[in-house]
């Protein structure tokens, strides 16, 4: 194993959010003292390995660090950045080497995130136009890769998991947070050349400067996901020129440390390409941002399972393919490609299920997440759900679709919440001050025998601006369909989403269950299809005080085959026992909810009793 190379203050096992917490809080407080230690040659320490523990600019507590720029000194405190003679404009490189890094971002207020990200941005730009030795570039990259990770956690507040397209503001901070981790990852492609050539310097690190290159390339596959984008083909071919250059390098499987990853075992570079691999095999593009947060940290454990063999082996589970020669990442597939090349790779993810399968049978007979090292903040439910996802990605191979699916289908979608369900429909818009709603059974029909006015709507024109249909094209059967939008469109996409089908024959409701935007810019998404036929109503909840409750729109599923009748309703209207009542022309209907069938991101499915009346 090669010495360890700690960022200061970091505690073993903290998780992204609380390393950033941790960075913020270590950087409004003062260091304590220490007595001074004897002056070394910087960028180096006794044994030869990379190490940060000990920088000058965190030894003495007394007096501010100095560090020449440009031939200048630089005075710095804890919280302002001040200079002899003048600031360092926005295209000068604020420090000279790795000690002045931290000295330098320690002194950097925290008060402004968008002021700290353009510095840090900066920087890192500048830094890439340096002159530098690689090892010492290497360790200003290390003394970077805490803030950078600091940063992100603020960014994606802004951009995770939100509907697609983004608006403006989303969609700068996710290209904010691409060109940072690109700016940091710069800093380690730049020190690939040296190792080739045999650099001195970087021979007793290559393994972890290899390590630090692939591991930012991973959280590149991470800011994708979280994003709702799928990665570019340059980013696939830079994270597989890493791993082969720790192929040529034999340093694949040397073992490093590294500080940033919770709760990681065994960190190599073929562990952390995997982890990049597995990441992207397990789609984020179908997963909630907490999913996959949580399979990110769950990896840094796992990811070692998967080795990416150079041979095929005898098996008899699916394989994992990896061409590094493709601007994609793996495949899963039953066998591995019939004439493979020179890149092939080939991984094999039994021991991963046997985890992933072993657990979900320990949570079935009542283990605690925590006992199964899955953390103390994820509940039973939540992670079987997960794990079953991820089994289904990294080992279970998807069924095989007939050839008349196959086939391109055009169809027409709406999402809009119930509004727009119920008026797709019904062909009417919900309006709760209807007069047909507030009218008892035989006023009700007493107006419908004028039948001069009882058509008009006056909100439809609006609502078909409102929620118009999209045209889309893609494979399409009974249980759902796999799209990409044609031309424009005015809604916006996000997971577990309520939306409206129509196709040549019927209309029919299902809910998003992926959304990807293509590098290319075409919005795709994956919808699964209520087999129930549906049909809309208004309803009131029925209560026992005098004021009663306001009406609301409803889709009722028909029954099938294989399942009861269900309601879709608003989202948070179900409570065990509550009773609706129908407020349509006809007969008064109740129904009693009697169970949560599904609970989506702007409507709950659910399960009810027909009473009478």
């Amino acid at each position: 194993m090669e010495g360890s190379f700690r960022a200061p203050g970091v505690r073993r096992g903290s998780g992204f959010h609380s390393l950033s917490a941790e960075f913020s809080r270590r950087c409004q407080r003062p260091p304590a003292a220490r007595p001074a230690r004897p002056a070394r040659p910087a960028g180096r320490r006794p044994g030869g390995e990379l190490c940060y523990n000990d920088l000058p600019g965190r030894e003495c507590a007394g007096e501010p660090p100095r560090f020449p720029v440009d031939g200048r000194d630089m005075a710095t405190n804890e919280f302002t950045l001040t200079q002899t003679q003048t600031q360092p404009g926005p295209a000068m490189l604020a420090f000279a080497d790795a000690d002045g890094c931290a000295a330098w971002l320690r002194a950097l207020p925290l008060t402004n995130i968008p002021r700290h990200y353009d510095a840090v941005l900066g920087q890192l730009k500048c830094l890439s136009d340096a002159d530098f030795a690689p090892r010492e570039r290497a360790r200003i990259a290390e003394v970077m890769r805490e803030p950078v990770v600091f940063l992100h956690t603020e960014l994606a507040r802004r951009y995770a998991g939100k509907p697609q397209p983004a608006a403006d503001r989303e969609r700068e901070a996710f290209e904010q947070a691409l060109a940072l981790w690109q700016a940091l990852w710069a800093q380690y492609s730049a020190c690939l050349k040296p190792l080739l050539e045999g650099d001195p310097d970087l021979q007793g690190v290559k393994a972890k400067v290899l390590q630090r290159g692939l591991w930012v390339g991973k959280q590149m596959i991470l800011v994708h996901g979280l994003g709702r984008h799928l990665p570019p083909p340059a980013v696939w071919q830079e994270l597989h020129a890493y791993y082969r250059l720790a192929e040529i390098l034999e340093c694949g499987v040397s073992a490093v440390t590294d500080e940033l990853m919770p709760n990681a075992i065994g960190i190599s570079c073929y562990s952390t390409y995997c982890h990049a691999i597995l990441l992207d095999l397990a789609d984020p593009c179908a997963m909630s941002v907490r999913q996959i947060e949580l399979t990110d940290r769950w990896l840094s454990m796992w990811a070692r399972k998967v080795f990416p063999y150079t041979q095929q082996r005898e098996t008899e589970g699916p394989v994992v393919a990896i061409d590094l020669d493709a601007p994609t990442g793996a495949t899963l597939a039953l066998v591995g490609p019939r004439h493979p090349g020179e890149g092939t790779r080939f991984g094999y993810p039994a021991k991963l299920a046997t985890s992933v399968r072993g657990r979900l049978k320990r949570l079935a007979s009542g283990a605690n997440p925590a006992e199964l090292q899955l953390g103390h903040d994820v509940s039973a439910e939540a992670s079987t759900a997960l794990l079953t996802h991820l089994d289904a990605r990294w080992y279970a191979l998807p069924l095989k679709r007939g050839a008349v699916n196959e086939a391109q289908s055009g169809l027409e979608l709406c999402v809009g919440g119930l509004g727009a369900a119920y008026f797709r429909v019904s062909g009417r818009t919900f309006n709760s001050q209807d007069l047909l709603g507030r009218l008892s059974y035989q006023g009700t029909q007493h107006l419908a025998t004028l039948g001069a006015l009882t058509d008009y709507d006056r909100n439809k024109e609006e609502a078909e601006k409102s929620w118009a249909w999209e045209r889309w094209q893609g494979s399409y059967d009974w249980a759902g369909a796999t799209l990409r939008r044609v031309g424009a469109g005015q809604h916006r996409w996000h997971l577990d989403q309520l939306v409206v089908v129509r196709d040549d024959e019927r209309v029919r409701c299902g809910y998003v269950t992926r959304v990807a935007l293509e590098p290319r810019g075409d919005l795709a998404v994956t919808v699964k299809l209520w087999a129930g036929s549906p049909s809309a109503t208004a309803v009131r909840a029925l209560t026992t005080m005098l004021v009663e409750e306001t009406p609301f729109p409803t889709v009722m599923l028909g029954v099938t085959p294989d399942e009861k009748a269900t309601l879709i309703v608003p989202a948070r209207t179900f409570s065990a026992g509550r009773v609706l009542r129908s407020l349509a022309s006809g007969p008064e209907r109740r129904f009693r909810l009697t169970r949560l069938v599904q609970r989506g991101a702007d409507f709950e499915r659910v399960a009810f009793d027909e009473t009478a009346p």
